[in-house]
């Protein structure tokens, strides 16, 4: 064994650890029944289940005692302060581990540090208990200032955390000094630290061509510098079925099959090719363990992700009749190469049997089901649906499958249970109602296992439930607005409902619902798929949108979006009679034209503000949650052109690039910003605060750009006919290095303000035109007030928060109706 040898200095993390195995084992609590209000915002609520009451009152009273295990795994944080290992688990497990590492201080005598975790922490010193910390609060950071009493010399320090799983975790502990001279430290390593170091240098300088590929070669680029006596990578590709599974529908089975590794020598270029994309047979995002091996066996890895689109493109056109597209599309899911319960509907329909195919495609949910993992609402209410749609066309023995999963289901938590899955949100409430409203429809006479209710009783409350969903949601509008990731599941419930609803004025709101999820797509519809602000949101979403089920839609619907293979909700779609109203006013072509739209959406009023041309679009969540801590909501938006080139900037949540919180790196809000915006004018204040990472960034898909310009504090960026500027109050750095590189526009400060702006070029001619205005803009900032104006915009100020354009205040007084304005653009003049 050797020393591997590091620094703590004051103020960062000890993120050096050797750990033993990870433990990860089923929980069993006791079966109860419990009481809470659905939540009607986007944001996060903690609510205890009665399986993690139970959880804390056994844990609380146990004596946590020093491992017997061996220490045998080399924890490599690369960018990461903390010792993570969070996740996505959808059933309750419990997760536990140890580890080591060892630190120095200069003489003897009690060290100060911050421990910051959201489980339990555990930590000896020299063998000595010195810190049980239990503050078990969630997913939600808990920080604690504790002293560390360290002797003179190497002092052995054994950290142990725990915690509950449910559903998403975030299973970590942070460790930061905040001493005032370094520590010494060293972790015990069989391979030599000069390997791992440089190993560990040329893994930090990997990064993907793109963040999605459709096809051609999947790249990294290296420091070859760093690869000397390095002659290949190792490469685990595993679906990341930790994800939540709205990303996901494939069977268990299947997802362990697609789980491959292979190794692949160094190329001497820059570039290095891992594979081609055509090799990999599954859609959406992937996650890619690059690493070496070096002598002794020591694996030295880290962790990136990117999206894979394809398979589609069918090579062929489609109808320009709705009806018949829809069974065009039909024709294409039912040839999906993975098991997907939508494929086996579209089979079922096309064929007018369920044969062996189509069974192994419907069963591919059921254990989900079965086991009550989080997100099994999704398969089951458009199960159901479709059971009651063809239920003469289904089997007596495949009904009986399908009753055995209804009746044994438990449809919300006056219902006894120990699973964790989350009925608590806008989307999950919908279609557990929908399950149960379908379910004791289908099975009226039977008594159902968990409640101990008849189908009848079911169904009755069911149906009362969902006219109080739709109450709120038909007054209101969607809480998590505009969300691409969730607006899809709640069209699960919609098409459902108004295809196989027995009652008929439940048919009625789901159309009315439709009709208003259909106008709130094409008001935002730009680049192929809706470009805007969103009340929840994932990576995977902003990266990749063109594989999100809204593209899929806006293409079966109006042949604008993005053919793929999220099949959830458009399946449902093609297997209805439903056809949304005329929205055609809403896509803007013509070069000379822009259209203004404003809406307010859910109980906190949450207010769109949305400019589009044919060549960019703008849009902003105003005065949304202004300086106050954020979570997954996307607070703006930028488009270009019309491929999906999306532009945002946002305060990061953790500093893992591709990480598991919410909000995550490039998702969402650690603080949320103060914005306002004129037509194609946005103004951003941040406020930042401890402790929180210190800077704000912008996203940049370089791949897609056709020039970046740097100017000052001024940052430009050209796509086709369509320009960009970003003005930082504190400049900004483009990162060069690491997974990160060429996408990212860094600006440092606890209090930033941005101003963005667009044009086309038949707004203002060239980009370096557009270049040369932006830099000429009287920009003026103090600290209640900043403007900026130029001849074409005149002036605009923010006043204490209000928003002046040419000394009018600018109103936002849309309400939940939208508004819109169409407006003639100035054209350039030669």
């Amino acid at each position: 064994m050797n020393d591997y040898h590091f620094t703590v200095q004051p103020g960062e993390p000890l993120n050096r650890w050797v750990h033993t195995d990870l433990t990860i084992a089923p929980y069993r609590s006791e079966k109860a029944v419990f009481d809470h209000p659905v939540n009607i915002t986007e944001e996060y609520v903690q609510i205890v289940y009665p399986g993690r009451q139970q959880f804390l009152d056994q844990r609380l009273k146990e004596e946590v005692l020093l491992p017997e295990t061996d220490f045998h795994h080399i924890y490599f944080p690369f960018e990461n302060p903390r010792l993570e290992f969070s996740a996505f688990i959808p059933t309750p497990h419990l997760l536990s581990v140890y580890g080591r590492t060892f630190i120095k201080p200069d003489e003897g005598g009690a060290f100060p540090f911050t421990v910051s975790t959201c489980g339990s922490v555990e930590i000896w010193v020299n063998g000595s208990k010195q810190l049980s910390w239990t503050p078990y609060t969630r997913n939600l950071a808990s920080h604690k200032d504790i002293t560390l009493t360290l002797e003179e010399g190497f002092n052995e320090v054994i950290l142990y955390m725990d915690d509950l799983a449910e559903r998403d975790v975030n299973y970590f502990t942070e460790l930061r000094y905040t001493g005032q001279t370094a520590l010494e430290g060293y972790i015990k390593v069989p391979a030599s630290p000069e390997q791992i170091e440089q190993a560990e240098r040329l893994l930090t300088s990997l990064y993907f061509s793109k963040d999605i590929y459709r096809s051609g070669r999947l790249e990294v680029y290296m420091n070859r510098e760093e690869a000397s006596g390095i002659e290949e990578l190792f490469v685990n590709v595993n679906r990341n079925h930790l994800l939540n599974p709205v990303f996901d529908s494939k069977a268990d089975d299947e997802l362990d099959a697609f789980d491959f590794s292979f190794n692949v020598s160094l190329d001497e270029n820059g570039f290095q090719k891992l594979m081609s994309v055509d090799d990999l047979s599954s859609n959406g995002l992937l996650q890619f363990d690059i690493g070496v091996v070096l002598p002794g066996g020591v694996q030295v890895a880290r962790r990136m992700v990117a999206s894979i689109l394809t398979n589609d493109d069918p090579g062929q056109s489609f109808s320009d009749s709705l009806p018949e597209r829809k069974q065009e599309i039909l024709e294409f899911f039912s040839q999906s190469e993975k098991l997907d319960l939508n494929a086996g509907f579209s089979l079922i329909h096309l064929n007018g049997k369920v044969d062996e195919q189509a069974k192994r495609h419907i069963r591919s949910c059921f254990d989900e089901i079965q086991k009550k993992g989080d997100c099994a609402d999704f398969r089951l209410a458009p199960l159901l649906g479709f059971t009651i749609k063809y239920q003469d066309t289904i089997p007596a023995d495949f009904h009986e499958e399908l009753k055995e999963l209804a009746v044994n289901f438990r449809y919300w938590i006056d219902e006894p249970g120990n699973d964790v899955m989350w009925y608590f949100s806008e989307n999950h409430a919908l279609l557990f109602h929908v399950s149960q409203y379908f379910a004791g429809h289908l099975y009226p006479d039977t008594t159902f296992s968990v409640s101990g209710r008849t189908g009848r009783e079911q169904y009755e409350k069911g149906k009362e439930r969902l006219e109080e969903w739709f109450e709120v949601f038909l007054k209101y509008g969607y809480s998590e607005w505009n969300s691409t990731t969730y607006l899809p599941i709640d069209l699960i419930g919609f098409f459902s409902l108004y295809e196989s609803a027995p009652d008929e004025h439940i048919r009625k709101l789901a159309k009315e619902a439709l009709d208003f999820t259909f106008k709130i797509i094409a008001v935002n519809l730009h680049g192929k798929t809706m470009s805007t602000t969103y009340g929840r949101v994932y990576e995977h979403d902003l990266k990749a949108m063109e594989m999100g089920e809204t593209a899929n839609l806006a293409f079966i619907t109006w042949k604008k979006g993005k053919l793929n293979t999220a099949m959830r909700c458009t399946t449902l779609f093609c297997l209805s009679s439903y056809e949304p109203p005329t929205l055609e006013d809403y896509f803007i072509e013509d070069a000379s034209k822009a259209l203004v739209t404003q809406y307010k959406q859910g109980i906190k009023e949450v207010y769109t503000y949305n400019y589009k041309t044919s060549s960019y679009c703008m849009s902003a969540a105003i005065r949304f949650n202004s300086y106050k801590k954020g979570h997954q909501q996307h607070a703006m938006n930028i488009a270009l052109d019309q491929d999906n080139t999306q532009i945002w900037i946002n305060h990061p949540g953790e500093a893992v690039y591709s990480g598991e919180n919410r909000p995550s790196f490039w998702a969402g809000n650690g603080i949320s910003p103060n914005i306002t915006q004129y037509k194609q004018y946005m103004f951003l204040e941040y406020r930042l605060k401890e402790p929180f990472l210190p800077y704000i960034h912008a996203y940049l898909p370089f791949w897609k750009l056709d020039e970046v310009r740097e100017e000052g504090n001024w940052l430009f960026a050209k796509k086709d006919d369509a320009y960009i500027g970003l003005y930082f109050s504190n400049g900004y750095e483009l990162q060069e290095k690491g997974a990160i590189a060429h996408r990212e526009a860094r600006s440092y400060g606890a209090h930033h303000r941005v101003i963005a702006t667009c044009a086309s070029e038949a707004e203002v001619g060239s980009f370096k035109a557009f270049v040369e205005e932006q830099v000429n803009a009287a920009i003026l900032i103090d600290s209640h007030r900043w403007s900026y104006a130029t001849e074409r915009a005149g002036t605009l100020q923010v006043i204490d928060d209000q928003l002046y354009a040419n000394g009018k205040p600018v109103e936002y007084d849309a309400g939940y109706e939208v508004e819109e304005e169409h407006i003639s653009i100035p054209q350039f003049q030669q």
